[in-house]
């Protein structure tokens, strides 16, 4: 009969036992998460609009516990805010984000189904619309892609050329460029090869033997054809 109380005292000392401490975690865990809760978010190198647009992007993760928000999911809405060009996020404990962004350079502007868009160095068409301030860059004629435009601008860099030097660039269906400078040049470049067709026409610059309004046509290979308007 003893042995039998005995028994009960244990299981309910027990149950007890594990009630109360089953109480204490939870109330410790829900602490632990009010104090980990996500309260501030700080944006480093954006405009006040465009902080204003990414932070109410960012808004889905205040009040989530810092520790288990996923710096990927932060990555995608980053890598959608197209004006970006790289960024470093830190979570600073208890409750803060702090991101810094650098912005892209903007190298042209180009039409795509009726709008202009700019072309950023981070291979994005950003809208014209989303940009304050509206960068002085050459117009982008045809359907190129951003990577093609931007082989050409490092062969131009790479052979001396001061790209603020040309106002617009043409695209054609075959692959190759023509290039219009501010000084009324034209530039045909061939199809192949125009990393060296771009040396033979600056040695022709630097040497004085290309003048304003004229129209210089490298497309015929070892062939140099200057014409006047």
């Amino acid at each position: 009969m003893h042995l039998s109380i005995n028994k009960k005292k244990i299981y309910f000392y027990l149950f007890t036992f594990v009630f109360i401490n089953t109480l204490f975690n939870i109330n410790q865990i829900s602490k632990f998460s009010n104090i980990f809760k996500l309260e501030y978010i700080n944006i480093n190198g954006l405009n006040v609009d465009e902080e204003n647009s990414l932070r109410n992007d960012l808004e889905l993760f205040k009040n989530q516990n810092i520790f288990l928000i996923k710096n990927n999911h932060i990555y995608s809405i980053l890598d959608d805010f197209k004006q970006i060009e790289s960024f470093k996020i830190k979570k600073i404990f208890p409750s803060k984000l702090n991101i810094d962004v650098k912005k892209t350079t903007y190298i042209g502007k180009t039409m795509k189904n009726g709008k202009v868009y700019f072309i950023g160095n981070n291979k994005k068409f950003i809208e014209q619309k989303k940009i304050n301030i509206q960068p002085n860059v050459p117009f982008v004629f045809g359907n190129f892609s951003i990577e093609e435009f931007l082989i050409l601008q490092n062969n131009l860099k790479d052979n001396n050329f001061n790209l603020d030097e040309f106002k617009s660039y043409y695209y054609y269906k075959n692959g190759r460029w023509d290039l219009n400078k501010k000084d009324n040049i034209t530039i045909k470049l061939p199809f192949t090869n125009d990393e060296q067709s771009l040396k033979q026409y600056k040695i022709l610059e630097d040497e004085g033997k290309i003048y304003k309004n004229s129209i210089v046509d490298l497309r015929v290979p070892k062939k140099i054809i200057i014409s006047y308007e």
